[in-house]
């Protein structure tokens, strides 16, 4: 029985296989158009993905700072109640678009990561400016930090 069902349906392996494989042509895609960049457009990348994200939750984070606008506007306790409910909706709301954006821009974001994993591990040494935070990690004794 447990056969028929599996022949019919594949396996739990197929179906991942199947769901994943349009991600992995995309994301290698990306990859081979992102080998020519040059480092700081590289690193453009994810400025231009928050703006992307940004852009298309404009109307619905719009939306709620005229409610919460509109709220502190309001005297009567009760109509003020009812309006940050509508807002909790709408945030609500605005998760699901903001998981459909990043939904969207996750082929083009991991092709990023890969791409500069790529670049790193074909570094023997990474030189880069020290912050605060990076003398701090230095100073723990950090074997992978030091700092000249």
């Amino acid at each position: 029985m447990f056969n028929f069902l599996k022949n019919i349906f594949g396996s739990k392996q197929d179906r991942d296989i199947k769901e994943y494989s349009d991600n992995v042509e995309k994301i290698n895609r990306f990859f081979e158009e992102y080998s020519s960049l040059s480092n700081d457009e590289l690193r453009a990348k994810t400025l231009e993905f928050r703006e992307r994200i940004k852009n298309q939750l404009a109307d619905v984070d719009d939306d709620i700072r005229a409610m919460k606008e509109k709220a502190q506007q309001e005297e009567d306790f009760h109509k003020k109640e009812d309006i940050f409910n509508e807002v909790d909706k709408i945030i609500k709301e605005r998760d699901k678009y903001l998981e459909d954006a990043l939904k969207g821009i996750l082929p083009e974001a991991f092709a990023v990561v890969k791409e500069t994993a790529r670049r790193f591990s074909q570094n023997e040494t990474i030189t880069v400016t020290a912050l605060d935070h990076d003398r701090q990690l230095a100073g723990a004794g950090k074997d992978f930090v030091s700092i000249v």
